[in-house]
């Protein structure tokens, strides 16, 4: 199963970073991670049709899990599922996680599972440090 993953941010800087992470510590050819960070123009913001174009981009994969940072970046990560044509958006997973935890595990945990529950599941958890 081919999975993307796409980094949503205000900052590019954020999600390039965030994306080399990933990828030194999770290698997986089943695996495409997307930083999506900023606006087209390279300023800070965000760009739902840059979401819009890596999904169109990335055709052979079976799901693209979502995450982004704040406010106007979950919203343009919204937009741009309503933008997708109707076949995309059944395979385009909004998850409900911090950005960098969230998305870190995901990106690990999708390099050794194809359960798509299990994958938002690890991302969901990854911010529980258990502090006390």
């Amino acid at each position: 199963m081919k999975k993307s993953i796409l980094l949503v941010s205000h900052s590019q800087m954020i999600t390039d970073g965030l994306k080399e992470m990933i990828e030194q510590m999770g290698k997986s050819e089943n695996v495409v991670l997307f930083s999506l960070g900023g606006t087209s123009d390279g300023e800070l913001g965000s760009d739902p049709t840059k979401i819009v174009d890596a999904v169109n981009e990335a055709t052979d994969s079976d799901i693209f899990f979502v995450f982004a940072d704040l406010g106007s970046a979950v919203l343009s990560a919204e937009l741009a599922y309503d933008l997708l044509e109707p076949e995309l958006q059944e395979k385009y997973v909004l998850v409900d996680a911090p950005l960098v935890e969230g998305a870190f595990a995901a990106g690990i945990t999708a390099s050794v599972s194809d359960d798509p529950d299990h994958i938002v599941n690890e991302a969901k958890q990854a911010a529980q440090k258990g502090w006390n």
